[in-house]
């Protein structure tokens, strides 16, 4: 009967496995760099370091929090763009060795110098406001079984989904001024997190309180929002704080601010050899309070075509890639719109990315419908150009490379045409042609096009995260 019974359950067990197999994400297979390699950066670094997050959800505990902090500390450093400053358990170690270095137990000349420590110039506050796990699981990498499973007339099975969300503030730590501040979250509903973000989150183990979770939806939730995280924190420090670095101008000097220019009689610094770099105006991008249209594709299963968007010409269909799902590009000359009434201030959003630069290949964001992109109100970048256009028009501010994820915001506010890309204000031009509003030529739909792509050869373009806002 005793072996009825167990033949029975591991039936039991086949059958949910089997049930869950077909949700867990795949991944665009491109010749491009892996999802580890697309944060990857080669350049001057910011000093950054991570508080502990507070539980300020019901079910999440201190523990949980500092593991959290640990983790995305861990994934800023492998992104290559931050200088990470320890502030957890790791720091009481450094303590711990300097105060034994001054005791008289280490040999003279041995010992580290009390001093000489780097302090951080941002500090990522952060708050876990939502966590529900929906899942229990088995350390040590055992068989995870959801709970709450019913059995009547046979075996029946429910599948839930975790979530988690926590608000993030940078602050300056020179000035205990908040610099930005935004949400991110992740949700998950398959069992296995795979090779989900690659070498940035993929393998970073679970932090306290955490590991009880292992190989269940809240540990793929868990990176899914930590990805977000470092995705958003890279975009929003300010360009002037990443100046760490053997070639870089102006190093171990403070950030540059936007202090007022007192008045001079003459020039500064004549015949003497300039130092330090130019800065220009600055500006950081902040959405519009009031959602228009916002479409992530995180509600189409991989192989839909989404129904967001008016498909007038090619092919494209949903795909997972980098821990987050896209627009994919398939054949022909792709036309996606939207049909919308932007009001007189409003921002468009989208990330993008291709997978490598070629001839012919690229993409543009029409204000209005899909026409010529060296017409007037719209973005064009091809994947073989260093700088993006708007209107036709160089933007020589920043260079892009393929291969990466790049952000990109067009806004229209308070009379002017602003064009951020990867949080950086790089173009801004007065409001001309008599345009308001949601008054034609151009202000009565949002668009975009694809051409050049080719995923059997490698030449892949995907969007996603569009979001149009109002103000």
């Amino acid at each position: 009967m005793r072996f009825l019974f167990r033949f029975w359950w591991t039936g039991v067990v086949f059958f949910i496995l089997a049930c869950t197999s077909t949700q867990v994400q795949t991944q665009v297979d491109t010749t491009g760099p892996s999802p580890g390699q697309v944060l990857t950066y080669q350049g001057p670094k910011a000093r950054i370091a991570v508080a502990s997050f507070k539980c300020k959800a019901a079910k999440c505990s201190g523990q949980i929090g500092s593991g959290i902090a640990d983790m995305l500390a861990t994934a800023l450093f492998r992104t290559g763009r931050f200088i990470v400053l320890e502030r957890g358990e790791g720091l009481k170690a450094v303590q711990e060795e300097l105060n034994l270095g001054q005791s008289g137990y280490v040999r003279p000349g041995a010992a580290p110098q009390i001093g000489q420590m780097e302090g951080a110039d941002i500090l990522v506050i952060g708050a876990i406001t939502a966590f529900e796990p929906e899942a229990s699981g088995v350390g040590g990498g055992g068989l995870v079984i959801p709970y709450k499973i019913p059995f009547l007339g046979g075996a029946k099975f429910k599948k839930k989904e975790a979530y988690i969300a926590a608000d993030l503030r940078l602050i300056d730590v020179r000035t205990g001024r908040v610099i930005a501040a935004t949400t991110v979250e992740g949700k998950a509903s398959s069992w296995k997190v795979g090779g989900l973000m690659g070498g940035v989150l993929g393998d970073v183990a679970l932090g306290g309180g955490l590991e009880a979770y292992r190989n269940t939806p809240l540990e793929k939730a868990v990176r899914v929002m930590l990805y977000n995280a470092v995705e958003a924190i890279s975009r929003m420090v300010p360009e002037n704080y990443y100046r760490w670095g053997e070639n870089t101008p102006g190093y171990n000097q403070a950030p540059v601010t936007n202090a007022p220019v007192s008045n001079v009689s003459a020039p500064a610094n004549v015949g003497t050899v300039p130092s330090g770099r130019i800065v220009g105006g600055s500006g950081h991008f902040t959405p519009g309070s009031r959602v228009l249209f916002a479409e992530d594709f995180s509600r189409y299963n991989i192989g839909d075509i989404p129904k967001s968007f008016l498909i007038r010409r090619g092919q494209v269909e949903v795909a997972a890639f980098s821990g987050k799902k896209w627009l994919r590009a398939l054949s022909g000359n792709i036309e996606l719109i939207k049909k919308i009434k932007l009001p007189q201030n409003f921002a468009v959003e989208w990330t993008q990315y291709f997978s490598r630069s070629s001839i012919g290949f690229g993409h543009a964001m029409f204000l209005g419908y899909p026409r010529d992109p060296n017409k007037p109100d719209v973005f064009h970048w091809a994947s073989d150009w260093e700088h993006p256009r708007w209107s036709g028009q160089e933007i020589k501010t920043i260079k892009l490379k393929t291969g990466m994820i790049h952000h990109f915001v067009v806004q229209q506010k308070d009379g002017m045409i602003r064009i951020f890309i990867d949080g950086r204000l790089v173009y801004k031009e007065p409001l001309g042609g008599g345009i308001v509003g949601g008054k034609l030529p151009n202000r009565d739909a949002v668009s975009f096009g694809i051409w050049g792509e080719n995923p059997s050869e490698g030449r892949e373009c995907l969007i996603t995260d569009i979001k149009i806002t109002a103000y």
